[in-house]
């Protein structure tokens, strides 16, 4: 049993780190575009901007529940887990509020968060896949 937990730790450690590396390229979208804050009107900002707030949230949740896990305290890690699951669904993943083309670090951010086959719910998956498919089809 203790085996399974530490394989679990561990793949919950790498979709923490892929969530960091999202978020990361988000940040830098965001920068580069210098929509910090985004006007009230700016569709695309504000897109980019929930994209990176469902990154930062699911990724806070996920490395609290890895050290919930690791300490043995199960259901306040199972808490943050699901938590973490449910973030795109409380903060709307935004398909159709993102610029066209897509910035090459939001691009990267969407491949990175739907390579997180299995994690996020089957209408979160498809939102990143329709955020992309979007794209390839722009210009």
């Amino acid at each position: 049993m203790a085996h399974e937990a530490t394989l679990e730790a561990g793949r919950l450690s790498a979709i923490a780190k892929i969530l960091d590396r999202a978020g990361g390229h988000l940040s830098a979208a965001v920068h580069e575009r210098g929509l910090t804050p985004a006007p009230p009107d700016d569709g695309h900002a504000a897109g980019i901007q929930s994209l990176l707030e469902v990154s930062r949230s699911a990724s806070y949740d996920v490395t609290c529940a890895v050290r919930h896990a690791c300490s043995g305290d199960l259901s306040r890690a199972q808490a943050h887990l699901e938590a973490a699951r449910s973030a795109p669904d409380k903060l709307a993943v935004p398909a159709t509020d993102m610029p066209r083309p897509l910035p090459s670090g939001v691009r990267t951010a969407l491949q990175l968060l739907r390579g997180i086959s299995g994690f996020f719910s089957a209408e979160t998956e498809d939102a990143f896949v329709r955020a992309l498919r979007i794209d390839s089809t722009a210009g």
